[in-house]
Parts: C-alpha cells; sequence; structure tokens
C-alpha cells in the first residue's frame, strides 16, 4: 500500500517537471517582481541556494514550504543583504509549532537608495524612490495519514506590491511545497513550486510573476550535508543546477560552500541560419552562482549566519542571518 503511494507522489513529481519543461517553449518571456527570485537567508545562499530538501528552519517559507513542518521550536530569524547596485534586501520570519501544523509570517523588502530622474530632454528633475514588498503567510504539517511521519506539505499565501515613485503594482502569489524523507535514512527529496498567480499590472503594463519549480535531494553524513536543486524557471525558459554543502568541524561552528549552473537557451533566427544548413536553435551553457559563507551557533538556541556572493562586474553581496528557538 505504502509502496504504491510512493510510486504515485513520484510520479506526480515527474509529470510536474515534465509539464515545466514542455511549457517553457510556449511561454518563454520575461517576467516581473523578480525581487522574488532573490534569495533569503544566510544559510542556503552559502550553500550555492541548495536548500529546497533542507529547508529545516523559518526561511523555509521561500525555498520549501513544506520542510516549515520539520520545526519543532518557534523560531524568529532575520537578514540583511547588501545587495547589487545599491540595494539592500531585508527579511524577517517567525514559525510557530501547534498540533495543527507549523504557521509561520514573513516579510520580503527590497528598498532601493535614491535615484536620480531625468526628463526627455534628460534633464534632472530631483530624484525618487523604488521599493517591493512581499507578505507571506505559511502553513505546513505532517500528513501521517499518508506516509507516517516521513512526508510534509505545504502552502504560502504571498501579498505582492512594487512601487516606483508615486505608481504601484499590486498582486497575489502562492507557493506549494513537499518533503519528503526517503527510506534510505537521512535522504530527503523536496519539491517546490512558487509564485503561481496571476498576472501584475504596472501603470498600463502587465507581466508574469516568475513561476518556478524546483526538485530537490539533501544527504546527511554525519558532520557534513550534501544538497542538489534542479530549478525550472517557466516563462524565462531557464533552468538552474544548485549544489551545495555544509560541513561541521566543530559543533558550534558550519562552513558552507555552493555553486549553482545556469543553462541558457539562445534561439536563432531564421537570418541567423547559415544556408545549406538546417536546425533553429541552440544551447550556450553559462555557469555562475557560488557561495560561500560560514554559521555560529551562539549558545544553545542562537545562531548567526553570513554568506557571500561575487558577481563580477556587478559587485559582491553579503548576507548576515540571526536566528532563535524558543
Amino acid at each position: 500500500m505504502k509502496r504504491n503511494i510512493i510510486e504515485k507522489i513520484f510520479g506526480s513529481i515527474a509529470v510536474v517537471f515534465l509539464f515545466c519543461f514542455t511549457v517553457t517553449t510556449c511561454l518563454s518571456e520575461t517576467t516581473g517582481a523578480s525581487f522574488l527570485n532573490i534569495g533569503i537567508g544566510a544559510r542556503p545562499i552559502g550553500m550555492g541556494s541548495a536548500y529546497t530538501a533542507v529547508a529545516d528552519d523559518v526561511t523555509a517559507m521561500q525555498w520549501n514550504v513544506g520542510g516549515l513542518a520539520q520545526l519543532s521550536r518557534s523560531e524568529i530569524s532575520a537578514m540583511h543583504s547588501e545587495w547589487l547596485v545599491d540595494t539592500r534586501l531585508d527579511f524577517i520570519g517567525y514559525a510557530q509549532p501547534t498540533k495543527a501544523g507549523v504557521i509561520g509570517g514573513g516579510v520580503i523588502y527590497l528598498s532601493q537608495s535614491a535615484i536620480e530622474g531625468r526628463n526627455e530632454n534628460r534633464q534632472k528633475t530631483g530624484t525618487f524612490s523604488a521599493t517591493d514588498l512581499a507578505v507571506i503567510i505559511s502553513y505546513s504539517r505532517h500528513l501521517p495519514e499518508i506516509l507516517s511521519e516521513t512526508l510534509s506539505a505545504g502552502l504560502n499565501v504571498k501579498f505582492i506590491q512594487q512601487n516606483i515613485e508615486n505608481y504601484t503594482a499590486q498582486g497575489v502569489a502562492v507557493d506549494i511545497g513537499a518533503l519528503y524523507q526517503t527510506p534510505v535514512n537521512n535522504l530527503k527529496t523536496g519539491l517546490s513550486i512558487q509564485n503561481i498567480g496571476p498576472q501584475m499590472k504596472f501603470i498600463r503594463q502587465e507581466y508574469n510573476l516568475p513561476l518556478a519549480a524546483t526538485l530537490g535531494i539533501g544527504y546527511n553524513i554525519g558532520v557534513v550535508m550534501v544538497a542538489l536543486d534542479i530549478k525550472q524557471q517557466v516563462y524565462e525558459g531557464r533552468t538552474i543546477i544548485s549544489i551545495g554543502t555544509e560541513y561541521y568541524p566543530v559543533n558550534m561552528l558550519a562552513l558552507r560552500l555552493g555553486y549553482a549552473g545556469k543553462l541558457i537557451e539562445e534561439t536563432l533566427t531564421n537570418k541567423d541560419i547559415i544556408p545549406g544548413q538546417t536546425g533553429n536553435n541552440r544551447d550556450t551553457a553559462t555557469l555562475t552562482g557560488f557561495g560561500a559563507g560560514l554559521g555560529l551557533k551562539l549558545f544553545t538556541n542562537y545562531q548567526m549566519d553570513y554568506s557571500f556572493v561575487p558577481y563580477g562586474l556587478l559587485g559582491d553581496t553579503h548576507r548576515i542571518s540571526f536566528s532563535a528557538r524558543f
């Protein structure tokens, strides 16, 4: 009986990924609200964003809400990041286990320094501001009626607002996620589908939310955690493969390293095809997304994490997180 259920679960996961890869060829286009793609939490980023099958803290609400059910105690977490081009990314989240499951909430806020405005004649008109905000409400629970305590699932509802000067766009999105402890000890798999929702509209321009589906595996070998994520950004037509590791040389110190590779599909137009040859597309692979970090356990219930990610000519990004369990 349980084996049949497991087969159905993995069959459903395969169908989801097949669907996402198929619709990519039809829906490839740019999206808005891209700040939803920026990773939250210094720990996940230090692991190269390979966190879908790990997701065992408050930041699970951003990576895989199904993993939020792993919390056995209340937890609060806050993060600040010096992002690219004079922007700052902040997050605060809280999760509370209850008899009915784990409930939580969080806020993601992206802000930018004053932007210089110019008119059609390139003359200065003063400055203006731009901000992005997402408020998240989360719920996650184990599903013992299906697979004892080895399967959990969760749901996010996001309320999104983007502001540029006096113009505002608002929207709503849903995330769903699941985490499964396989029969192999310490081997977990996770599935997360993020930013399901209607188009947002800014002034007269409509745009899609950054819909994405991610499948991940994570394996704990004593003091070492290794993880792998495969993420499909549906509308952008982009696949991202992330690999990360976390190592505890001593109980209070964690060292992290990760790397993400992006496969970007580049389509050739008819005029690019050499006469006498056939074919209308090619793939160009570029690798980016190196990440590193460390974590310090402060006393028993407190933790500080730091991560660093270079972006070449765009500069470097730094994240610092603090969390407490009680």
